[in-house]
């Protein structure tokens, strides 16, 4: 089964994992034969040897996107190509995802990089617990992690505690 079975007006993307660290060595091979790939980046913080410096990584690790508009329906070529080491399935079917998807995607970059989108609160922000046994609480932000993280500190029994609390149980105190 090496055909996929395209409409001419579908315009999904094949999910295509790459070897690990290969996703450029991939992107190369794969349009050196004429296909269109796309491979989403941010920048990421980077640490090494006490050092830390921004650098270009990929937002999907070991991902590409392939347009299915350029493969005419013909998956075995991106799959035995150099850098690749499967195509995601979904059954027996590649999987794809629509093209909405990564129009999105490349409508948030500025520079070749996708940016996230601007945040809901900022350090030094008076916010309050929202749920909880905390609810209702008032604290300042004082800094802002990955993954929706956020380090408040409250007043608890007369003393200052730091607490890591989720973004989403959080609400900005009206001043």
């Amino acid at each position: 089964m090496s055909e996929i079975a395209v409409e001419e007006d579908d315009d999904g993307w094949l999910v295509v994992n790459t070897q690990p660290h290969k996703e450029m060595y991939a992107l190369e091979n794969l349009e050196r034969q004429g296909f269109t790939v796309y491979c989403p980046k941010i920048v990421k913080r980077v640490r090494h040897a006490r050092r830390a410096h921004d650098a270009r990584r990929p937002l999907f690790p070991s991902y590409l996107f392939v347009s299915i508009a350029t493969t005419q329906g013909r998956w075995r070529p991106v799959q035995s190509t150099f850098g690749v080491r499967s195509i995601v399935f979904q059954g027996e079917q590649p999987g794809l995802i629509p093209s909405t998807f990564v129009d999105s995607l490349r409508s948030r970059e500025v520079d070749g990089v996708v940016v996230k989108p601007p945040q809901r609160f900022h350090v030094g922000q008076s916010v309050s617990v929202q749920g909880g046994p905390l609810d209702g609480m008032a604290g300042d932000i004082l800094e802002l992690r990955e993954k929706d993280r956020v380090l408040v500190l409250l007043s608890l029994m007369s003393q200052a505690v730091k607490l890591h609390v989720e973004a989403d149980n959080l609400r900005p105190c009206d001043d």
